[in-house]
């Protein structure tokens, strides 16, 4: 008797194991032949620079790795949700993915935005893009800032200038008084600093709160110059390595555990993802901003070169930003001084 159940149990585990495993195999081959569209979400509208010759290339590139099994649909111009959800967007599903300003989800990622401090963008949009992906490649600190996404790429703009309409800057004391926008913590605290009143304020709406009076302009990349039709609208561009904002490029983390194959998300890791693409996003916004200043200049806006001396009193007005950012970090024992340094022989390293 005891022999006869022992057979009959035997046989019903082989037989669950074998039903597991073919359940396994059934899932995953139809899951390789299944073919999937993804959203992509963007705040901006169809033609910026990113909308326009960044994601087409993403997206060309994932369907030809994916043999044609995925592809994606562009909703642009905040269709699922404007600059301040879009973070909430991508984890809660409505984006599979989507681009966004860190700065926009206020001490949401407070050790990426060490290159956010002021006078850390000395460097073009493409070079500024690489360190921002090594530095998140780098520090298990960083990386535990996108717990709940699957980032696919970060990437930097142009340096920021200070963009105006109606009163140039041509020294510090022109810049103490102005309204002027600004996306990130740091950049606020940056422009406190010279004595401006810093506006936080979404990228889509730069151009009514300048046309309507309500900011005097922004610390802005000269890419967004042509990115949100302001050359018509400004009249000064003083020229700087003031600042700059980092953009995520997100996915959400079901769509990317469950949307593609163990050997698709591999060949996403080592052919695209990361250090790719952020090159190449900090590049094209490099090339627009050929086209911008070009454009801009065509059109009448000045062009304004600090005097060494003046750029100075900028940044000796805003150093004490970055020693708070470091002693912030190290309170929270997160090693605020390394990560400083680390990014600033990042940037002198692409300089050299």
């Amino acid at each position: 008797m005891i022999k006869t159940r022992l057979k009959w149990i035997s046989a019903f585990i082989f037989i669950m194991l074998g039903l597991i495993v073919l359940a396994g195999c059934s899932t995953s081959s139809a899951k390789e032949s299944e073919n999937v569209t993804l959203n992509f979400g963007s705040m901006d509208g169809p033609p910026h620079v990113q909308n326009a010759t960044t994601f087409p290339y993403f997206a060309e590139e994932v369907e030809k790795l994916t043999n044609g099994r995925v592809d994606f649909r562009m909703y642009m111009g905040g269709a699922l949700g404007g600059p301040n959800e879009t973070l909430d967007n991508i984890v809660t599903g409505l984006m599979d993915v989507g681009r966004g300003i860190h700065g926009y989800n206020a001490g949401r990622y407070p050790v990426q935005s060490v290159l956010n401090l002021p006078f850390m963008a000395e460097g073009t949009g493409e070079e500024l893009s690489i360190v921002a992906q090594k530095l998140y490649e780098t520090f298990p600190e960083i990386q535990d800032e996108y717990w709940d996404v699957k980032p696919l790429w970060i990437h930097a703009a142009d340096p920021y200038a200070i963009v105006t309409k109606g009163k140039a800057v041509r020294s510090f004391e022109d810049v103490k008084g102005l309204r002027l926008r600004t996306p990130s913590e740091e950049g606020s605290q940056m422009l406190e600093a010279w004595g401006a009143t810093p506006v936080s304020l979404g990228a889509p709406d730069i151009y009514d709160a300048i046309q309507k009076g309500v900011i005097d302009g922004g610390v802005l990349p000269i890419a967004a110059i042509k990115d949100f039709n302001l050359t018509d609208l400004v009249d000064y561009v003083t020229v700087g390595y003031f600042n700059t904002n980092l953009f995520y490029v997100s996915m959400n983390e079901n769509s990317w555990e469950k949307k593609f194959t163990a050997d698709e998300k591999e060949l996403l890791e080592e052919e695209l993802l990361g250090l790719s693409m952020a090159a190449m996003a900090g590049r094209t916004f490099d090339e627009q901003k050929e086209k911008a200043e070009e454009e801009a200049k065509a059109a009448g806006v000045e062009f304004i070169e600090l005097p060494e001396e003046e750029l100075n009193k900028f940044k000796d007005a805003s150093d004490h930003v970055a020693e708070n950012w470091i002693k912030r970090m190290e309170d929270r024992g997160i090693p605020g001084q390394k990560i400083y340094d680390e990014a600033v022989r990042l940037i002198e390293e692409n300089n050299q």
